[in-house]
């Protein structure tokens, strides 16, 4: 068995499609084919459930898959360390990241770890917040940034921002006149709000707050997407408690004001597999946003 049949396996086992596998390996696809059957033979079973419509990974496919992405990692760094006596990270980084995350976090990031790792390439996908973990312990992603709480043993997280909730409401709407408002003040509004399973604890958080304070609004309406949360805020109909690591994501006929009292959220993490924390792409992207120790004050 040779290191390139295990690239083969792990480019067809990401993508599911023979054709597309062999143009991320810049090779032919009869000799990806080829070399795939070589593998199956040596190890004495199929690896993959070949239709013209449809592949699929094997009961010896899928124990392999674990397995062979070590062995090509720890290649990987051995020939790194082999290169570059400095061990600089190199490589591909597939980041995950929930929407604000997309919107807030990754733009203060990306630019300050490029120029600290330009030998890193990095690729980023919006996800939403229940697909973060399958995508890690499948190694779809190599790191995600979402929301607590994350209740697997097999996954690391590290706290990498401060934010604060913040009130979105219509710009005609009366309280919008007032430089902040009181959480008491929003009884009988309309509250617009992400569904339980894309809010995760941020939607606690919110909860916990109207509770403290009694507030109970004339109506929740819940949502799938932030997008059509602000949406419907901007269309006169309600209000939302957002939070301010979106304060860059603007729509007309919408403006934030601070929520009193003052409420920090601090439920953002990056998150990793637990065995691959110590890859050096990954090792260094979450060390670098850690180390940043963003914030995200209230709006003014």
């Amino acid at each position: 068995m040779e290191l390139r049949h295990l690239r083969y396996f792990l480019a067809v086992a990401q993508h599911l499609h023979f054709g597309r596998a062999a143009n991320a390996l810049h090779t032919a696809q009869p000799a990806l084919s080829q070399q795939i059957r070589r593998l199956e033979r040596e190890l004495g079973g199929a690896l993959f459930e070949r239709t013209k419509r449809h592949v699929a990974l094997t009961r010896l496919g899928t124990d392999l898959l674990d397995e062979a992405q070590s062995i090509v990692e720890a290649a990987d760094r051995l020939a790194v360390r082999g290169r570059d006596s400095s061990n600089e990270p190199r490589g591909h980084l597939q980041i995950g990241a929930i929407m604000p995350a997309t919107i807030g976090i990754i733009p203060r990031v990306v630019p300050s770890y490029r120029s600290s790792f330009p030998a890193v390439e990095l690729d980023v996908d919006t996800l939403a917040l229940n697909e973060h973990i399958p995508a890690l312990i499948e190694r779809r992603i190599d790191v995600g940034i979402l929301r607590e709480p994350i209740r697997d043993d097999r996954i690391q997280v590290t706290p990498i921002a401060t934010e604060y909730l913040c009130l979105c409401l219509p710009s005609m709407h009366p309280l919008a006149a007032q430089k902040a408002v009181d959480v008491a003040e929003l009884r009988s509004l309309t509250l617009f709000g992400l569904n339980p399973e894309e809010a995760g604890s941020f939607g606690e958080d919110i909860g916990a707050l109207l509770r403290r304070h009694r507030v109970r609004p004339a109506a929740t309406i819940h949502v799938s997407s932030v997008e059509t949360n602000y949406a419907l805020v901007s269309s006169g109909m309600g209000i939302a408690i957002g939070s301010t690591v979106l304060r860059s994501f603007n729509l007309d006929g919408i403006v934030r004001r601070p929520l009193l009292p003052k409420t920090k959220i601090e439920t953002m993490v990056i998150a990793c597999r637990r065995d691959r924390r110590d890859v050096p792409t990954i090792a260094s992207f979450i060390d670098h946003l850690a180390a940043l120790k963003l914030t995200f004050p209230p709006p003014r």
